[in-house]
């Protein structure tokens, strides 16, 4: 979808995704809260504005981050579940979806939908060798726009719909294993959660209060180093512009980044990953 067809509403929803102190940033002359910010630069309708500002911090949102390996024709898909890109610059597509969500109102019982616009970017890392799919989480609380109760029971798009579209696009998902194993090793980052494969079995390894598995038991670090990560949740050595932790289930290429960062910091994390890998 074009921006261009949002409501006012629907844009404000979409700046709500963003931290503060990006809205602040690039709108410093409007003052007050984030949903006031966010209020009044929705209501300006300056689409080519609030498109270029999404696209420029996305990488700085809460997301979900996928490393695919490109196929033979390294162009990117024209549509993203049916929706063509909001703007594309060849190597980089930035995707706005518009998704339903359907909801349950209790006292008295009542169904009701509620849209927002879900922003997600893919595109070709500068060797041109993987495709980097970016999706914002989505984790929206719809209890504020209603007055009473409610739950929500299913979505019209979920990211499952998206990975399978890109799944089929491109030429695999990028194993990292060796990307994260080797800046786990020179002290870039460390684990206090991982759950691994064995020969035989499964088992997760959990820290006490939150502490290093390398910096503080040499031994199972050997361990669990020997051994296929499924999943882990590791915090940077030094808080690499605003990215303090993050999650991997290496084999899927998956890296999801929990809080917000600032600029180009999610950026920094994910290149020295596939430099290393």
């Amino acid at each position: 979808m074009q921006l261009s067809n949002a409501s006012g509403q629907d844009l404000k929803r979409l700046l709500e995704l963003f931290s503060v102190a990006n809205l602040r940033a690039e709108w410093p002359d409007i003052k007050g809260t984030k949903e006031e910010i966010c209020f009044t630069v929705a209501e300006s309708k300056d689409y080519e504005r609030i498109s270029t500002f999404v696209q420029g911090h996305l990488n700085c949102c809460k997301q979900h981050v996928y490393a695919f390996t490109l196929p033979g024709s390294a162009a990117l898909p024209e549509m993203v579940q049916g929706h063509g890109p909001v703007l594309n610059h060849g190597s980089r597509s930035l995707f706005v979806l518009r998704v339903r969500y359907d909801i349950v109102l209790r006292d008295p019982l009542e169904e009701t939908t509620i849209e927002f616009l879900w922003p997600m970017q893919l595109e070709i890392t500068e060797d041109k060798t993987h495709a980097l799919l970016r999706l914002v989480v989505l984790e929206k609380g719809v209890t504020q726009y209603f007055d009473r109760p409610c739950y929500v029971p299913s979505r019209s798009i979920e990211e499952k719909d998206v990975l399978s579209q890109i799944d089929s696009w491109a030429s695999g998902r990028v194993d990292l294993h060796k990307g994260i194993k080797t800046l786990w090793g020179n002290g870039f980052m460390d684990s206090s959660f991982a759950k691994l494969k064995k020969a035989l079995s499964m088992a997760s390894e959990i820290m006490d209060e939150e502490l290093g598995i390398r910096e503080h038991n040499p031994e199972l670090y050997g361990q669990v180093a020997d051994n296929t990560l499924l999943s882990a949740l590791f915090a940077l050595s030094e808080d690499k512009h605003g990215v303090s932790v993050f999650s991997v289930q290496p084999s899927n290429g998956y890296l999801a980044f929990p809080r917000y960062s600032e600029k180009g910091g999610t950026d920094f994390v994910i290149s020295e990953i596939l430099k290393h890998n």
